[in-house]
């Protein structure tokens, strides 16, 4: 997909659309409408099909090597509800951050979660990929988008540099080597499956 946005100072700015499209993950079987960066990073998100209170939402995300992947689930960087995530050996790190400036993102704490679905979440030999519901993730404070809209701008970004601890949820990250914004259509994420695939979400087996 081309890349559409200019790189100036450290700061995406957005001077054409680039745009999510349906994805089906081959092994846990949900749909997403996702993004997807010649990097191999990619960004995908499900939502029910009755948007009416909704707070939770399924995600996708990874990318290939070892490195971090983040989205920002209201567009930019700061002030936004951000989620991180990386691999680390066979099983993948995750943690929500936000920041009010530019540098490594500290973690958030609120009542939103991430709960893993098993059969989203793998590492192998091509790339890593980590499946989660997301509740409580949609917000009415602007650090996110709003479950009822018909469309919204996500953010994306990326570093091939592993964190400085990868087992460490709240590891600081390096700065991003690429970043962006996408628009996603959220009446074409909505599915009736929604509900059975957020019941495969389930805490992970301590090894």
């Amino acid at each position: 997909m081309k890349l559409s946005t200019l790189l100036l100072g450290g700061i995406a700015t957005l001077v054409g659309a680039q745009t999510a499209a349906p994805y089906t993950d081959a092994k846990s079987g949900i749909t997403f409408q996702a993004y997807q960066h010649t990097t191999g990073y990619f960004l995908g998100i499900a939502l029910p099909d009755d948007p009416t209170g909704n707070t939770d939402f399924i995600a996708t995300i990874g990318g290939k090597g070892t490195g971090w992947s983040g989205a920002s689930l209201a567009g930019p960087m700061k002030n936004a509800l951000l989620v991180l995530a990386w691999p680390n050996s066979n099983a993948v790190v995750s943690s929500f951050r936000k920041t009010a400036q530019y540098g490594s993102p500290p973690v958030a704490s609120g009542t939103f979660t991430q709960l893993p679905i098993a059969n989203g979440t793998y590492v192998n030999g091509t790339h890593w990929t980590y499946t989660f519901v997301c509740s409580k993730c949609i917000q009415t404070d602007g650090t996110t988008f709003t479950a009822n809209a018909n469309s919204t701008i996500l953010g994306y970004a990326l570093n091939a540099a592993a964190p400085s601890n990868k087992s460490n949820a709240t590891s600081s990250v390096s700065k991003h080597t690429s970043q962006g914004q996408v628009t996603f259509d959220l009446v074409k994420a909505r599915s009736k499956d929604f509900t059975t695939w957020k019941g495969w979400a389930a805490a992970p087996k301590v090894q």
